[in-house]
């Protein structure tokens, strides 16, 4: 008979959630269960197999199943090194040897070339370097094999890692994905400098990257702690300071640990690290996480960690962490930046861009102080330029850091925000477009007779929507997600979701929109007047400068300010904007509309004129 298997474990085999199963059977992705929640295990396997040919899990989002492998080369540059691993990663793809047999052996050949070791040496408990290769040796089937397989290269020690780029490279895109593990580039390191007599951890050290780029043979080994899950990595971070300090028995503190269960009893001068930004949790593991760490109402990993490291610091300890641009502005991260700004810190962040390969977010590094408080913080943007913020304008209820504001635009800023308003907080139904779950089968470029338009967010432009280039025969129960359908059928306020301006228009036709265009609909302030702002410079300057996002998320509407005006000058407002549908050159009414927004803020026309300088 053949073996039943529950629905769920299709999603814990894809690494996706329960509700994307359940949308994939509703959407006819995959077939129904063959008995209630039940699969049998050829279909079960039919369906994950189909889901990888289908390359449905390719996306970012689901990088889990990926079982590709990319030569990663942690910064090694020179060509002959380069040549040189991928003629290791060559040999042992060709083998038929396990991860850690690869390592061991690389490893023992690294240490050959540089005089630790020889051919004869035998298992031994001399040193902790002989200890460690002991415990390699014993657990493999071939011990002989781990110290000749490769005999014929020469590996000399440049310090570069090569042994944790091996590591890198022979693991699939799913396992780095799954710890979260990418390497921290030395040019982000090199401003770092550490006393030599000073207590350092690295608790999320991976195979010791960050220690060798900060790290000098004048550094007190005693002083040195490393932390990770990674067993492996761990034996290849206490070779790699081995390899440093030309010492055989060194006495470096490495420990696996997870700096999410606790933090380390000692305290530290400092604590320098890259969490692992996207770690995947299973349900599980989240529940707890949030139940344990309640003062953060996250399961973020990089928030946990930093939460944790701070409280491993000595009284005039100093911290340095590399995170998403994310940590910055968006809200679910709102309790994090509340603990370390509530705390007498000195505060510095370093914007870096796009600079982790691989990591399609842009990043900062936070440096942190104990016992130093300033009334402001210092940024220093990807062109080098530094500048303050001051502490009063990173506020309740989310402290948002608004790090690419200048203090032009921080005077701006605080001069709009203290003008009488009201907010999108309340009052206000939010929603997201329509997820088909399969655009192919479900729209077209024709209009049937059942058809109806449905657009996309690249469909909306300021006041107006683009003709329509796409059909839909709507069918509530089968797409992937949906707004409650009243939603679509009111008039509504349509947005572009992917954008780093504020693009809207007002829909009365009631009409569908795809995931890419979102719609809110406002209870008690007049849509026409919100359309007019939200589609003016002023609003884009203020979505920027407090965001940088290229999503528009409904944290960052809801936050805007909508100034408290007379019915007279609502109305007025509202005769521009039906000028707008009547009109070609919507500008023209888009300049009135903009002096009347400048009225009410008091902006200058000089600010004006900054502001919409900004803005190219």
């Amino acid at each position: 008979m053949d073996i039943l298997l529950q629905k769920k474990t299709i999603s814990e085999k894809l690494g996706i959630s329960l509700a994307t199963v359940n949308n994939w059977i509703k959407t006819q992705v995959i077939p129904p269960p063959d008995m209630e929640n039940y699969y049998s295990k050829s279909t079960f396997e039919h369906i994950i197999n189909t889901i990888n040919e289908k390359g449905r899990l390719n996306s970012r989002a689901n990088r889990t199943l990926i079982q590709k492998k990319h030569l990663c080369f942690l910064g090694i540059n020179d060509k002959e090194r380069r040549k040189l691993l991928s003629n290791l990663v060559k040999d042992f793809e060709e083998a038929k040897l396990s991860i850690e047999e690869g390592i061991s052996a690389l490893a023992f050949a690294i240490l050959r070339t540089n005089n630790f070791f020889n051919m004869n040496w035998q298992p031994n408990a001399g040193t902790k370097l002989d200890t460690l290769f002991s415990q390699w040796i014993k657990k493999s089937s071939n011990p002989e094999t781990i110290k000749t397989f490769f005999l014929k290269y020469e590996i000399p020690n440049y310090n570069d890692d090569i042994l944790g780029a091996f590591y890198q490279s022979i693991q699939s895109v799913s396992q780095k994905s799954n710890i979260g593990s990418y390497y921290t580039p030395k040019e982000l390191l090199r401003e770092i400098k550490i006393p030599p007599n000073k207590t350092i951890l690295d608790p999320c050290c991976g195979s010791g990257n960050i220690l060798l780029n900060i790290l000098t043979p004048d550094h007190n080994p005693e002083k040195i702690f490393a932390q990770d899950i990674d067993e492996t990595a761990l034996k290849i971070c206490f070779i790699n300071l081995v390899l440093l300090f030309k010492n055989k028995d060194i006495a470096v503190n490495i420990s696996k640990g997870d700096i999410t269960e606790k933090s380390n009893d000692n305290q530290f001068d400092y604590i320098i690290t890259n969490p692992p930004w996207g770690s995947k949790f299973d349900k599980k593991k989240k529940e707890y996480l949030r139940k344990k760490y309640l003062d953060l109402k996250t399961s973020e990993i990089f928030s946990i960690s930093l939460y944790n490291a701070v409280k491993m610091l000595n009284k005039k300890g100093e911290l340095y962490f590399f995170l998403p641009y994310s940590f910055l502005n968006v809200s679910s991260h709102r309790n994090i930046r509340k603990y370390i700004f509530n705390k007498s810190n000195n505060i510095s962040i370093k914007l870096l861009g796009n600079a982790f390969n691989g990591v399609q977010s842009e990043s900062i590094l936070l440096n942190l102080k104990t016992n130093s408080h300033k009334n402001s913080i210092s940024i220093q943007n990807k062109e080098g330029n530094t500048y303050k913020i001051q502490l009063q304008n990173i506020a309740e209820p989310d402290y948002i850091i608004s790090v690419e504001s200048k203090t032009l635009d921080t005077l701006l800023i605080e001069k709009i925000y203290n003008t009488q308003h009201t907010t999108l907080k309340e009052d206000t139904i939010f929603a997201l477009g329509i997820v088909t779950g399969n655009n192919k089968k479900y729209l077209s470029e024709k209009k049937t007779q059942k058809g109806e338009v449905i657009f996309r967010g690249k469909d909306i432009c300021k006041y107006t929507f683009l003709k329509p280039k796409y059909y839909i025969e709507f069918q509530d129960n089968l797409y992937q997600q949906i707004a409650p359908l009243n939603y679509y059928r009111q008039k509504k306020i349509a947005y572009r979701f992917i954008s780093n301006s504020l693009i809207c228009v007002l829909d009365k036709e009631n009409t569908l929109l795809l995931n890419s265009a979102n719609l809110f609909i406002p209870m008690n302030y007049p849509m026409e007047t919100i359309v007019s702002l939200f589609n003016s410079d002023i609003y884009t300057f203020l979505f920027r400068k407090k965001n940088n996002s290229k999503k528009v998320l409904k944290s960052h509407l809801q936050s805007l300010p909508l100034p408290i005006l007379q019915e007279e000058t609502h109305r007025y407002i509202c005769d521009l904007y039906y000028q707008t549908q009547t009109f070609e050159k919507k500008t023209v009414f888009q300049e009135k509309i903009d002096k009347i927004i400048c009225k009410t803020f008091s902006i200058s026309e000089e600010e004006y004129n900054y502001i919409k300088g900004e803005l190219q």
